[in-house]
């Protein structure tokens, strides 16, 4: 069974682009367009990583995280957060709630691969 990777962001052609270069590699992926919308779905599918914007509509990937790594159902999941943000202290922040990543856009879609494969791999063994 392949790894799942629920996207987080809320640029539709972005989250588009990120699942079909996730999907060639062998990954499942799921979308969210939404911070609630992906804690969700975190709830519901326990995904094997989480990828993130920064900034989404409802709320922060700050608050996202915290609410995702103050629950035990989801607190295991490897959360990496994607944004234009290059301030220290956003990357400080997103790392001190939890996310075990922080990358800037725009990542190559290698550089992409090979942060994720840091956490999950494509195929699994059940």
């Amino acid at each position: 069974m392949a790894a799942k990777i629920l996207i987080v962001e809320d640029n539709s052609r972005l989250a588009k682009t990120l699942a079909v270069c996730l999907n060639e590699a062998g990954y499942e992926t799921s979308r969210a367009g939404t911070s609630a919308k992906g804690i969700s779905i975190a709830l519901t599918e326990r995904p094997d990583l989480i990828l993130t914007d920064l900034n989404l509509p409802d709320m922060n990937a700050i608050k996202a995280i915290t609410i995702l790594k103050n629950n035990s159902a989801t607190s295991g999941i490897p959360i990496v957060v994607l944004t234009g943000e290059n301030g220290r202290q956003w990357k400080t922040k997103a790392l001190t709630a939890g996310a075990a990543e922080y990358l800037l856009k725009p990542i190559s879609p290698g550089n992409l691969l090979q942060v994720v494969r840091r956490f999950c791999r494509p195929v699994r063994s059940e």
